[in-house]
């Protein structure tokens, strides 16, 4: 520290006035770098505080164009690519005509995939089941996203025609997310893993994130009934259809090669058509795959979220009758099961089918 040249008082020691008025110099000048260093960041805020909200609006406030635009954060170490398509108003709060403020409480996010049957089955969705949640009528409130990787048509072009086509989607209905990776089956790790830090970063109020496929067809306004995702322990546990032994693929679309997985039959894990967790559940998730920090997860996602992930977070699934199984179809028998309540979703969905289930 340099030396203070004195003003009055005893020789070489300050008076108390001066003396407070160079740390006021040095506390001011302090305040003034660290302001102009270190950037801004966005009010981060939970629960149901309707100032935190209306500040976190002000503070995350954007246009339309750069709504769209490329996200230039990447954590990859979590497996996560940066976002090209976003949405980062989605889980705003909204005021209906009484002035009542709605805050999400689910996040769905459907897993779907660039292409023209992608959007078909998006389209249905926003017109069947996912209707109420498009017009913000569902109560409680559930916020609907799209979670999509990049067309490999598109690689490393980002002004791509079909590039645009996602963006143009995206502006006309609000809710489609892209991440920077290829969308392939190989990749749905990765896709689950950008679908949660999205809901974490952009969905902070909704206390719930349940993940599906775009191939579902689901009654998401009996989600409060699910006893088990809103228990006093469901912060240790994800909710789905429970697989116990199943057996490792050396060959195939599911293969595992054996030094990724030795072990020849799987821990038991959720079928990865639909699955859900609270949020606080999702956050030690996305920790630990911080943690381990893998540029590449394993490859099954149900197996790498709702098993090998959910172990090292100290969660496990558990089984509820309402998830469907993955060969769990629109039968006559299961569509029944839908309509009684007794099914939360059905799976093998295709677009057409859909618009059946919404009349029938």
């Amino acid at each position: 520290m340099a030396a203070v040249t004195t003003a009055g008082g005893e020789r070489g020691r300050p008076s108390i006035s001066n003396f407070i008025l160079v740390i006021l110099l040095m506390t001011a000048t302090l305040l003034t770098i660290t302001l102009l260093t270190v950037p801004m960041t966005p009010t981060v805020w939970t629960g149901n505080s309707h100032c935190a909200a209306a500040a976190d609006n002000r503070n995350h406030r954007r246009s339309t164009v750069a709504n769209d635009s490329v996200d230039t954060v990447d954590i990859s170490a979590s497996g996560h690519r940066r976002f090209i398509v976003n949405n980062v108003h989605l889980c705003d709060p909204v005021v209906d005509d009484d002035g009542m403020t709605s805050f999400p409480v689910y996040v769905v996010i459907v897993h779907s995939r660039p292409g023209q049957r992608g959007r078909m089955q998006r389209d249905a969705i926003r017109v069947t089941w996912g209707s109420p949640l498009h017009r913000r009528v569902a109560e409680p409130d559930i916020r609907l996203a799209f979670m999509l990787g990049r067309d490999r048509e598109c690689s490393g072009v980002v002004d791509s025609p079909c590039s645009e086509a996602v963006r143009r989607e995206s502006r006309l209905y609000g809710d489609v997310i892209a991440a920077d990776f290829d969308d392939t089956y190989r990749n749905l790790s990765l896709k689950s893993l950008s679908g949660l830090v999205w809901a974490r970063r952009h969905c902070r109020a909704a206390g719930y994130i349940v993940k599906a496929d775009d191939d579902v067809y689901m009654r998401p306004e009996l989600l409060p009934q699910l006893h088990q995702l809103t228990s006093h322990s469901s912060d240790h546990v994800i909710i789905g259809s429970l697989n116990v032994n199943s057996t490792v693929q050396r060959r195939g679309l599911w293969r595992v090669d054996e030094r990724a997985f030795p072990a020849s039959v799987f821990p038991p894990y959720c079928s990865g058509n639909v699955y859900a967790m609270t949020s606080s559940v999702a956050d030690r998730l996305l920790k630990v795959a911080k943690t381990v920090g893998e540029p590449e997860p394993f490859p099954l996602e149900d197996v790498y979220i709702t098993a090998l992930l959910a172990t090292s977070a100290g969660a496990r699934c558990v089984h509820d009758d309402a998830f469907p199984r993955w060969d769990v179809g629109p039968s006559r028998a299961n569509v029944e099961r839908l309509r009684n309540g007794s099914l939360l979703a059905v799976h093998n969905v295709h677009y057409t089918q859909m618009y059946d289930l919404r009349n029938s």
